[in-house]
């Protein structure tokens, strides 16, 4: 009796030293599978090699990240489309009124009369005139170049929001 009791508690003993090692094992590397025995005369089978869990990466808030990048963006697009409808207003401008002033002006006296791009309120009244017909004739143009760039920067936004969102949930 006392043998059985004595081969009970190693049994006892045994069993609990394979949980400890087993509990202690979770979570971490696979450690070896200790021989504990099963008594039913199989051998234990050894755990499936652990697959490595890949790295988190940190989570993006996307539609922060593209607002960011997209207003930018647009906005950038946008000075730069607005500040070639300026550049060609001028150019235009100082082309018609030199035309103008060629054709209206004696010799040369609408030279540094002080008319001009953006300010047409001169005494030469022939410098006048043609700033004012140049100004009249190109104004709407430059107006609608204007109004065109600005009602895009919505549509901008929206396509560079969609394919920025598309690309972020992505990658």
């Amino acid at each position: 009796m006392a043998s059985t009791a004595a081969a009970l508690n190693n049994v006892a003993l045994v069993a609990a030293v394979c949980a400890v090692l087993l509990h202690s094992s979770m979570g971490q590397q696979p450690m070896p599978t200790p021989n504990c025995p099963d008594h039913t005369g199989q051998q234990p089978v050894p755990p499936p090699p652990s697959t490595p869990i890949p790295a988190l990466t940190p989570m993006v808030d996307c539609q922060s990240y593209c607002s960011s990048q997209c207003q930018s963006n647009c906005t950038a697009n946008m000075g730069a489309d607005l500040a070639e409808c300026d550049t060609t207003y001028a150019r235009n401008f100082n082309g018609c009124y030199g035309e103008c002033t060629n054709r209206t002006c004696p010799g040369k006296s609408c030279v540094h009369s002080g008319c001009g791009l953006g300010n047409c309120y001169c005494q030469n009244a022939n410098a006048r005139s043609c700033c004012e017909e140049c100004s009249n004739i190109l104004s709407s143009t430059y107006i609608e170049c204007r109004y065109i760039i600005e009602r895009a920067e919505p549509f901008c936004m929206m396509t560079c929001m969609s394919g920025c969102k598309q690309n972020c949930t992505q990658g």
